[in-house]
């Protein structure tokens, strides 16, 4: 049975390829590409001939139906532009179809933008949580954050240039935080390592091209401060109106699809405060 390789690709320093990548790359007749153009460059320099072939149809449909063809009768690779696929990239359809086939799935580990900015990041934790991308809105934002708001885990976030301010604005003034790491443009020539307040950020990138990387710590639980008290109007005003705490509890969590405990704590101290 034929085997799929998911091979992680540089993120920007065409150096960074693995020797095994290379060689499993050389022994390929067929590579399926998210940009062909990107692909090539580092085909060309490392003498691969496997055929390259774009992931998506001139639809913009995956090329579903090419790659089962194909992953029939030979062995196949598949590369992102940079990094590993599968994260914040396409690949897990063509990992679905090739289990599903019973063909043998193989990781070739490559570099990680995220990895790569968390370890000269200089925070100290046991764990993060990346998030990709954002949603675009604040509210959208807000909402997908609400499940991380109580864990002290620094967060690592992608941005894109056409957005990096709005999200250092949306860290500042939505999350009350201060203190950021930005990784731009890793491995490549105008890489930017920056540490410092979100103000500096905001002036530093206001005018930058390439991809961010973002991180913040939650200390101190600011980001579920920030969600307590954007829900604190609501619970205030239940409470003035007699609504008892399981009722106005159970509505809250089903309007936000966020945990009862998330606001339990925070009623009970409106509760004491009103000597209830």
């Amino acid at each position: 049975m034929s085997k799929l390789y998911i091979i992680g690709s540089p993120i920007g320093n065409l150096e960074d390829i693995t020797i095994r990548a290379v060689d499993i790359l050389k022994n390929l007749d067929y590579v399926f590409s998210e940009d062909t153009r990107i692909s090539s460059k580092l085909m060309k320099k490392f003498e691969i001939n496997a055929s390259l072939l774009p992931i998506y149809t001139s639809k913009k449909e995956l090329n579903k139906n090419k790659f089962l063809d194909l992953i029939t009768n030979s062995d196949i690779g598949f590369l992102t532009d940079a990094g590993s696929p599968g994260v914040s990239d396409p690949a897990g359809e063509f990992v679905k179809i090739a289990r599903n086939n019973n063909h043998e799935i193989i990781p070739i580990p490559g570099v990680s933008s995220v990895t790569s900015a968390f370890s000269v990041s200089g925070l100290e934790s046991i764990g993060f949580s990346f998030l990709g991308f954002l949603p675009k809105s604040d509210k959208q934002k807000l909402s997908y954050l609400e499940q991380f708001s109580n864990s002290n885990n620094p967060i690592v976030i992608f941005e894109s240039p056409r957005r990096i301010i709005n999200t250092f604005r949306f860290i500042r003034d939505k999350l009350n935080i201060s203190e950021i790491f930005v990784a731009k443009e890793m491995t490549k020539i105008y890489e930017t390592i920056f540490q410092g307040s979100v103000d500096e950020a905001i002036k530093k990138f206001s005018n930058e091209k390439g991809e961010f990387v973002i991180i913040f710590k939650n200390e101190n639980n600011q980001i579920s401060n920030s969600f307590t008290k954007k829900y604190d109007k609501i619970l205030i005003d239940g409470y003035e109106k007699g609504i008892k705490g399981k009722k106005l509890l159970d509505l809250l969590s089903e309007l936000t699809k966020t945990k009862k405990s998330f606001f339990y704590d925070r009623w009970l101290d409106i509760k004491n405060q009103n000597g209830k």
